[in-house]
């Protein structure tokens, strides 16, 4: 096998100064959702089912690096976000009591998971810089929560 080049007294670039990091963490779901009065008559949307998306983009509050050069560690958002996802997957969204008396869309469904990783995301000196749920492929929710 070749020895790789060192490419010993090439001229590199420095990293660019500036700028800021996001990090993002995904996962997948199966379920199925109806939503209520969907229809004019006020009838509900017939049950069915996707296979969900959720992407959260997320930054640290001072949109840098840590010492080690991470915006934010991936493996404590990943169990949060692991245990939401058991939480919503193979179940009918409807039946969970918080969307009792909330419609479960796509929208509604991205701020759930919102509100399920805010502490975490807290506790991890970061901000969630935008939640995006695809309901399928081709259709997308993204919740952008406020800033603070």
């Amino acid at each position: 096998m070749a020895a790789l080049s060192s490419n010993a007294g090439a001229d590199f670039p420095p990293f660019a100064a500036g700028g800021r990091f996001a990090v993002c963490v995904e996962g997948v779901f199966h379920s199925a959702h109806f939503l209520r009065a969907y229809f004019p008559d006020g009838s509900d949307e017939p049950v069915h089912g996707h296979t969900w998306k959720v992407e959260i983009l997320l930054g640290r509050l001072d949109g840098g690096l840590t010492d080690s050069g991470i915006a934010l560690d991936f493996v404590p958002l990943h169990e949060r976000l692991n245990m939401l996802l058991r939480r919503i997957g193979h179940c009918c969204v409807n039946d969970l009591p918080e969307f009792a008396s909330v419609n479960p869309t796509a929208e509604n469904i991205a701020r759930w998971f919102y509100a399920g990783l805010k502490e975490s995301v807290r506790q991890s000196e970061g901000r969630m810089i935008e939640v995006r749920v695809h309901e399928g492929p081709g259709n997308v929710a993204i919740f952008y929560p406020d800033p603070g």
